[in-house]
């Protein structure tokens, strides 16, 4: 009777990994697969290393994102303006895109300033009618400003910033490796053809 043969012992993935380093004592290994392991090592580290990059350059940008709404607050001030007609939905065209995000009622204004009487298209938080005063916000020269970011606004930014960093490097690293895997698993194929095929020819 034959005897069986005990089963396969599985090897856990992390030693599996281990073992494909360049650093394997496997002779098996041609120096083309050691230099593609030390590819994909390289990669893996180049990739990790891209993430506190990113968080530097989220952050950057949230610093300065930050410094430009302090500098747009400053230079922003209210003033009352009178209504010319009823408020009604802004159509969406370049002259009503001044405005909050969510507000929908708009109407033609007036507001004095001292360089002079300016009427524009202005935002509302609600319908109002034409007499009634709003307030708004205008710059140095009196003209009808739009919203200044808020800090949640500029969070988001930032993060989106570093994250489209961190995906668009990450991204151009991993699509050179796996063309590099690409070329080197074409070799790989064309020299076990080429060995089978001295393994077949018969000896002269």
């Amino acid at each position: 009777m034959r005897r069986e043969e005990p089963a396969p012992v599985p090897v856990a993935a992390p030693i599996r990994w281990w073992r494909l380093g360049p650093w394997s004592r496997n002779h098996l290994m041609r120096p083309s697969d050691r230099l593609e392991a030390a590819l994909v090592l390289l990669t893996a580290t180049v990739v990790l290393l891209l993430i506190p990059v990113a968080a530097a350059f989220g952050t950057a940008t949230h610093t300065r994102l930050e410094q430009q709404t302090q500098t747009l607050a400053a230079a922003v001030h209210q003033v009352p303006a009178v209504l010319l007609e009823d408020t009604y939905l802004a159509p969406d065209t370049p002259e009503y895109a001044i405005r909050p995000v969510g507000t929908q009622n708009t109407a033609r204004a007036r507001w004095t300033t001292p360089h002079g009487d300016h009427v524009a298209a202005v935002p509302t938080d609600t319908p109002a009618k034409a007499g009634q005063t709003v307030t708004i916000s205008v710059d140095a020269d009196g003209n009808l400003t739009g919203p200044i970011p808020s800090g949640p606004e500029n969070t988001a930014l930032a993060v989106t910033a570093a994250c489209g960093l961190w995906t668009l490097t990450a991204g151009a690293v991993l699509l050179a490796a796996a063309l590099a895997h690409r070329l080197f698993h074409r070799n790989r194929l064309r020299r076990w053809a080429h060995e089978w095929t001295q393994f077949d020819t018969p000896p002269s």
